[in-house]
Order: structure tokens, then C-alpha cells, then sequence
């Protein structure tokens, strides 16, 4: 019987061991995927930015043309 305990405790261990490898695993893969939706954030946060840059810069140039044609 003992050997049976013996057997029954490594083979939980084992399993144990295969989950938190997997575990481990998936935990570096959504640290991964944060990473990149951050990153994606921020290159759509910038183009926001630049866009909002874009349409003030017109519409000065278009009061300004408006300016010079009356």
C-alpha cells in the first residue's frame, strides 16, 4: 500500500508540474498580447493626435484663404 502512496504522490506531482508549466505558458502569452494592445493603442492614440493636427492646420489655411479673398 505504501508503494501505491508513493506512486499516487508522484504521478500528482507530475500533473502538477505539466499545469503550472502550462500555466506559466499562457501567462506569458497574454503578457505578450498586452504588450501589443498597448503598443496598438498607442500608435492609434498618436494618429488621433495627428489627425486632430491635420484638420486645424486646414482649417486655418481655409480662414486664411477666405481672408485673403474678400
Amino acid at each position: 500500500m505504501k508503494e501505491g502512496g508513493l506512486i499516487l504522490i508522484v504521478i500528482l506531482v507530475g500533473v502538477i508540474g505539466l499545469l503550472g508549466y502550462y500555466n506559466f505558458q499562457q501567462h506569458d502569452t497574454i503578457e505578450l498580447l498586452n504588450e501589443e494592445i498597448l503598443e496598438q493603442a498607442r500608435l492609434r492614440h498618436n494618429l488621433i493626435l495627428e489627425k486632430h493636427v491635420l484638420e486645424n492646420d486646414l482649417r486655418a489655411i481655409k480662414t486664411d484663404s477666405l481672408i485673403v479673398n474678400q
